[in-house]
């Protein structure tokens, strides 16, 4: 194992690699893969990929398991759970772990997000990323009243949840270290409601809460290193021989996973059961799980394919599903709405993995047949679908038009007296781009105005405004908020990238450079920010307190890319 090097990778077979190291360091790289969806390794596209040398990412994995740093966070004294008879938690141990502190996982977490985001299969649509993360806010307010595993822990261990969206038509999900949770866009899309895209949130919440990460690491070392090589290698094989590819994968998975398949059974028991408790605490249809679960049943016929034994035998689908209904019999019984927005980001998903020319060509037929379908709901995703494509092929005014009719259908299905669907983040956003495209700059600020004013954590509010304000020449009004937004969310590639855009409409050379470089830094590419710091800082043009700004985070920069190197094992020797 210790011969394995990546020495070129397709952007695909990238991506699949870094979602299973994932899955098997989270220990769901048999149950995640299988259970949100069919395997992905052969769909990678061909490419010329080669094996030899050291893999950073293992030896990297190897230093976390280790270090003599590594350490347990302290966990706060948990409240008792609103009374839930029906559940009971294996016991697994210490939730702690011994090989990772969340401050690690955190770190490793950010590493693996600065090779994900400049990705071509990240998701960079806005109102689908605040889509999610708003969803994730609502469970973690859930989580935190029930007082489950570390959700109210402060300071350095608290997790920065994140969710992002992977344009994929597969139904998977995934957890990272830190709080970093991936949604490929096929589940969202094969999902019914908006309760089951949160059923599957909540399990990978859960999964992160209870650390299974970190007890995988403390307790399957060796076995853990041996999976994730042949991970590694089927991800590498499957752009030329898939048929090679999963006998690589497998192989490498089944001396692991036949030391570690009971534990795996009950850290994927746990994740289900605290997901549970977080969905029924957070006002979504607890039938969402169960739902979902049956549904992706039928369509993959998961216990009658080919899988290996080992994987057959866990409680994927029927013994999870079972458990699943039972506990939702013991729950009274309520009807909860599916709210109107996810329809609306469900055309957007779609639209995310529709791909070439040939492909939105299809998908215009899949709108139109939705919008002509009896259910509001469909009717709202195929009209909302028809504007997004309208709008992408420049076709204003029918956008208008589209638009136009999915609200008025959107409005005759708003439960009365209900806040929660009054506006839609989705409409409001696109009536905004399309003011903007025809002219009408005056209203598409007032409509995000209002937007952010409705949603003030919405990053496609906050950016609609920007861009609002920088054709109406309002650069100072821009430069002031995307100040104030950059410091109160320094880790934000979308400001930094938007403030460098309304330093360069301002002619401010020295400041567009630092925010450039900024944000290439978040996006891993530490020569080129370190670059464009060194330019702010020769150009001249700056005043005191921006040059030693400027100072100071290149000094800053290169002392972090340095560690990283390290780190990475990619240091000289």
């Amino acid at each position: 194992m210790d011969d394995i090097k990546i020495s070129y990778l397709t952007s695909l077979a990238r991506s699949y690699l870094t979602y299973f190291l994932v899955m098997i360091l989270t220990m769901s790289s048999s149950n995640t893969q299988l259970a949100w969806g069919a395997g992905t390794a052969s769909t990678a596209p061909p490419g010329d990929v080669s094996v030899e040398g050291n893999s950073a990412a293992i030896q990297n994995i190897g230093r976390a398991m280790q270090s003599p740093d590594a350490r347990s966070a302290n966990l706060p004294i948990r409240a008792a759970a609103p009374p839930q008879s029906n559940i009971v938690l294996p016991d697994m141990g210490d939730p702690g772990g011994d090989a990772l502190s969340r401050v690690d996982e955190r770190k490793y977490g950010e590493m693996i997000m600065r090779q994900i985001r400049p990705d071509p299969d990240y998701s960079n649509d806005l109102p689908l990323y605040d889509y999610l993360n708003e969803m994730e806010r609502r469970l973690l307010q859930s989580a935190k009243r029930l007082q489950l595993g570390g959700a109210n822990e402060q300071g350095s261990g608290a997790y920065q949840y994140e969710i992002f969206a992977v344009k994929d038509s597969s139904i998977n999900a995934f957890a990272l270290p830190g709080g970093f949770i991936g949604f490929h866009t096929g589940l969202i899309v094969s999902a019914e409601t908006d309760s089951e895209v949160a059923s599957v949130m909540g399990h990978e919440t859960g999964h992160v809460l209870q650390r299974h990460m970190a007890r995988q690491l403390d307790k399957q070392s060796t076995n853990t290193m041996i999976a994730i090589a042949g991970f590694v290698l089927g991800a590498l094989a499957a752009s030329h021989n898939p048929s090679a590819a999963a006998g690589l994968m497998q192989g490498g998975q089944a001396i692991a996973v036949n030391n570690q398949l009971s534990y795996s059974r009950d850290a994927e028991r746990e994740a289900d059961r605290v997901g549970f408790q977080i969905l029924s605490g957070s006002g979504y249809d607890i039938h969402g799980a169960p739902d979902f679960f049956q549904r992706l049943q039928k369509a993959t016929g998961i216990m009658d394919s080919g899988v290996p034994a080992y994987v057959r035998t866990h409680p994927l689908t029927t013994d999870r599903i079972a458990d699943m209904q039972d506990r939702v019999r013991s729950m009274p019984n309520r009807t909860v709405p599916t709210n109107i927005e996810f329809y609306f980001i469900k055309a957007r998903a779609r639209l995310e993995q529709s791909g070439t020319t040939s492909g939105l060509y299809d998908l215009k037929n899949i709108f139109d047949s939705l919008s002509k379908q009896a259910q509001p709901g469909k009717q709202m995703e195929g009209l909302y679908g028809l504007a997004l494509i309208a709008q992408r092929q420049g076709k204003i005014d029918q956008a208008e038009a589209y638009l136009q009719d999915a609200r008025k259908v959107a409005h005759a299905e708003i439960v009365p007296n209900s806040s929660v669907q009054r506006q839609s983040l989705s409409l409001d956003i696109t009536a905004s781009e399309l003011a903007l495209a025809k002219g009408k700059n005056d209203d598409a600020l007032q409509i995000a105005q209002a937007t952010l004013k409705a949603y003030p954590q919405s990053y496609a509010a906050g950016a609609a405004l920007i861009n609002a304000e920088l054709k109406m020449g309002r650069t100072n009004e821009a430069i002031t908020w995307l100040k104030a937004r950059t410091k109160a969310q320094p880790n934000e590639i979308l400001w930094w990238g938007l403030l460098s855009q309304a330093y360069d409409q301002a002619k401010n050379d020295p400041m567009r450079h630092y925010a450039l470089g900024e944000k290439y830094a978040l996006e891993g590419s530490w020569n080129a920010a370190i670059e464009q710091l060194k330019i702010a800082r020769s150009i001249g043009g700056s005043d005191f307190y921006q040059a030693s700004m400027i100072d100071a985070r290149l000094r800053d920069m290169q002392r972090r890319f340095q560690e990283e190197q390290k780190d990475l094992g990619k240091t000289s020797g």
